[in-house]
């Protein structure tokens, strides 16, 4: 009787633990960010993408405020499946861009905002 209740204890504990990981089987994307800016520059916010740790599917946002200096980079952790995402706003009339790296090699995203003085973004959703 001893050995059931022990196995038991130990299938909840375990069942416990798991259901405080919303990604069990720690699948993520260790992502890059990259902003940078077509001069000597600084930006007056970065806002990015972030999982807490891979074992967590939520994506929370993160925002800095200025000035910040360019170039910039963050190194991430973002869950498979969820959106990796930077966002930049240049301090003056100056042309910004971004990048998203896997691995802080492959680029999976790349763009420059649409006018000087206007905010960039780059987005990817992971591979499941």
């Amino acid at each position: 009787m001893l050995k059931k209740t022990l196995s038991a204890s130990f299938v909840l504990v375990a069942a416990a633990g798991l259901a405080a990981c919303s990604n069990p089987t720690g699948k993520s994307w260790a992502i890059s960010y990259e902003v940078t800016a077509d001069h000597t520059a600084t930006a007056t916010r970065i806002s990015y993408g972030q999982s807490a740790d891979r074992y967590q599917d939520d994506v929370a946002q993160h925002e800095l405020t200025g000035p910040l200096g360019l170039p910039w980079k963050q190194d991430v952790v973002v869950s498979a499946g969820r959106d990796a995402s930077v966002t930049a706003t240049p301090s003056g009339a100056v042309t910004l861009s971004c990048r998203i790296l896997l691995d802080k090699e492959k680029e999976l995203a790349k763009s420059t905002s649409p006018s000087p003085g206007k905010p960039v973004t780059c987005t990817h959703t992971t591979d499941s």
